[in-house]
């Protein structure tokens, strides 16, 4: 156990200016994180990435993710986000903070990131997976029906004149805004790159798309970047649907064509099934693992148990040819496919084709699926 936190050696990595450390064998996941962080830069210049995973609980002592965020040219600078996985209670905790200390050390010198703009979180378990903490807060993905958990400060305004308060990134061609402050999560999701690009494919000759559980409405982006004629973006939060509403503005997305529709996703589905004008050729839906906000009418949303009647509904909007994806990021999920054939739903499972190549250390990140009405034959 150690008690004191003083440094115990030095790590080289290079400069010329060695880094002291709590744990002698820190010296090991700093040549890990030099490795991979070459590797990974390689492929994401490769790949025109330029938000990633760098390294994902690689060495199991070492539990943590480590994201990196480039600035696009209106914010230029590079940012981390650190989020230490929960320590199982074999471990001392003192050895384990003393291991994070290290990695919040070592990190930003081998990744080339200023100390103020480093970013730690913790990642405790949850109903259905791992969850953030800051302040003792839910996250957005996890809990986010009912809007987003501040962190110390609340979230600044965007200014009317369009200067972006906090920093914004490219991704695909697009332009968001992200905040590594206020909130817990960043206002984008780094295992849903390809997901989004998925999105845009099959927006491609569609009219209509909704995004329900919209975040902020990065998917609604892609969507509307691939010319469909008009998007519905549902959230239950208005700072999230502004956020989104930024978002789209940003990218040129600002005609009366777009819509933004604050609700609870449950109850506004069984609103729309009534008029069979309301259907769109395609949705997105990537809920909570977990939500009991008070705002919405139901004393809660668990994805697992709720799923059926939520695809249910999902395809129950959809036109004749219409299709769904359907996301979740509960690692135990498990679908029933039975009953939704009962029901006329076929569910095509694309989760492997969706997973990043920075996130492939951990393939049962978020869960992926085609939702179509199985009369359908595309």
């Amino acid at each position: 156990m150690i008690e004191h936190r003083t440094p115990q050696t030095t790590v080289d990595v290079g400069q010329g200016k060695p880094i002291p450390v709590l744990v002698p064998e820190s010296e090991q996941f700093a040549r890990r994180l030099i490795k991979v962080a070459r590797l990974r830069r390689k492929w994401a210049a490769r790949e025109g990435v330029t938000c990633y995973r760098v390294y994902d609980a690689d060495l199991p002592d070492y539990a943590a993710a480590i994201d990196l965020f480039e600035g696009a040219p209106e914010t230029p600078g590079r940012w981390l986000v650190i989020a230490e996985y929960a320590a199982p209670k074999t471990i001392d905790p003192e050895l384990a903070h003393a291991r994070m200390t290290d990695i919040l050390s070592i990190a930003p010198r081998v990744l080339g990131v200023a100390l103020d703009h480093v970013h730690a979180r913790e990642r405790l378990r949850a109903r259905g997976g791992s969850q953030y903490a800051l302040a003792g807060a839910p996250d957005a993905r996890h809990g986010g029906t009912g809007g987003p958990a501040p962190a110390a400060r609340g979230g600044a305004a965007h200014p009317a004149d369009g200067a972006a308060v906090h920093p914004l990134i490219r991704e695909g061609g697009l332009t968001f805004e992200v905040n590594f402050d206020d909130y817990l999560d960043t206002g984008i999701f780094l295992d849903h790159r390809v997901t989004r690009g998925l999105v845009r494919e099959h927006a491609r000759g569609r009219r209509w798309f909704l995004n329900l559980f919209a975040y902020t409405g990065t998917a609604t982006c892609y969507a509307a970047d691939a010319g469909v004629e008009e998007t519905v973006t549902v959230d239950l939060s208005n700072t999230y649907l502004d956020w989104a509403e930024r978002n789209m503005v940003r990218n040129g997305f600002d005609g009366p064509e777009h819509h933004m529709v604050r609700a609870d996703v449950m109850t506004w589905i069984r609103q729309m099934r009534r008029n069979p004008s309301n259907r769109w050729d395609l949705i997105f839906c990537d809920p909570p693992t977990f939500s009991n906000s008070s705002r919405m009418n139901r004393a809660s949303f668990d994805v697992q148990r709720d799923h059926v009647e939520l695809v249910s509904g999902v395809a129950a909007l959809l036109t004749p040819e219409g299709e769904a994806i359907f996301s979740c990021n509960l690692r135990s999920f498990k679908p029933d496919v039975a009953e939704l054939s009962r029901r006329g739903i076929k569910l095509v499972d694309i989760t492997e084709k969706t997973i990043p190549e920075d996130f492939a250390r951990n393939r049962r990140i978020h869960h992926c699926y085609l939702v179509r009405q199985a009369r359908n034959r595309r």
